[in-house]
């Protein structure tokens, strides 16, 4: 995997943890009542145990993966290539 690639993926992640922060989050708390997820809460520690501890923030891990994969997928089609070729 190149250095390009490594990027690209980190630009995933960080804009899918932005939309599910503005979007995603609040839309389940509206539906679903659970505790939004902030991004003026507390920072390190803290923060990561507010994220395992709040279910909220296992839709926001668990919600990745999909993402992560499909990303992987699409990005090798448009390349041409397999995945394992592409990624490997």
């Amino acid at each position: 995997m190149s250095s390009n690639q490594s990027l690209e993926i980190l630009v995933v992640g960080i804009l899918y943890m932005c939309v599910f922060v503005m979007v995603v989050g609040p839309a389940l708390e509206a539906v679903t009542g659970l505790e939004t997820l902030s991004m003026e809460a507390t920072r390190g520690v803290e923060r990561t145990w507010d994220l395992v501890t709040k279910p909220q923030g296992w839709f926001l891990c668990l919600g990745y993966v999909p993402v992560h994969y499909t990303y992987l997928f699409v990005r090798a089609r448009l390349a041409g290539e397999s995945v394992d070729s592409y990624w490997g």
